[in-house]
C-alpha cells in the first residue's frame, strides 16, 4: 500500500491576505506609537469606554447625530496623532518623557468624559458630588468660551 500524500491548505487565500493586512496595520501601529503596551491599551480602553458612554447618552436624550459622531471619532484619531508625535520628540531627544505626559493628560480627559457621559445616561448618583460640580465648571468653561468665537 502506498503512502498517500494528503496537503492540507491551513489557510485560504483571503485569510492570508486579511492576516498580511492586519500584520501591517498593527506593525505600524506599535512603531508608531512607541509599543502597544499597557498605558495605550489602557488609552485604548478609556477611548473606547468614553465613545460608548457617549452614544449612548446620546441615544438616551434624543441628541444623536452623525455629525457629532464624526467629529467625536475624528478627536479619538487626534490623540492618538499626538501620542505619535510626541513619540517623535522622544526619538529625537533621546528621552522617554513626552509620550508618558501625552498618554497620562488624554487618558485624564477620556476619564473625565466618562464621568461625564455617565452622569448625561443618568448615573449621576454613583458619582461623588465634588467631582460632579467640578465637571459642571469645566463644561460651563467650554460653553463660555465657545460663545466667545
Amino acid at each position: 500500500m502506498e503512502s498517500d500524500i494528503i496537503l492540507i491548505n491551513l489557510w485560504t487565500t483571503t485569510e492570508l491576505k486579511l492576516g498580511a493586512i492586519s500584520g501591517t496595520i498593527w506593525a505600524t501601529l506599535d512603531l508608531a506609537l512607541g509599543g502597544i503596551d499597557t498605558p495605550i491599551k489602557a488609552l485604548a480602553i478609556l477611548i473606547s469606554l468614553d465613545f460608548i458612554t457617549g452614544v449612548t447618552a446620546g441615544y438616551k436624550n434624543n441628541e444623536l447625530s452623525s455629525s457629532k459622531g464624526t467629529k467625536g471619532l475624528w478627536k479619538k484619531a487626534g490623540v492618538f496623532f499626538c501620542v505619535f508625535i510626541a513619540c517623535l520628540l522622544d526619538m529625537c531627544i533621546g528621552t522617554e518623557v513626552f509620550r508618558g505626559m501625552t498618554i497620562s493628560g488624554f487618558a485624564l480627559i477620556e476619564a473625565m468624559s466618562l464621568i461625564e457621559n455617565l452622569d448625561r445616561m443618568g448615573w449621576g448618583y454613583i458619582i461623588p458630588n465634588f467631582l460632579r460640580v467640578r465637571l459642571k465648571q469645566i463644561a460651563d468653561e467650554k460653553v463660555t468660551k465657545g460663545d466667545k468665537k
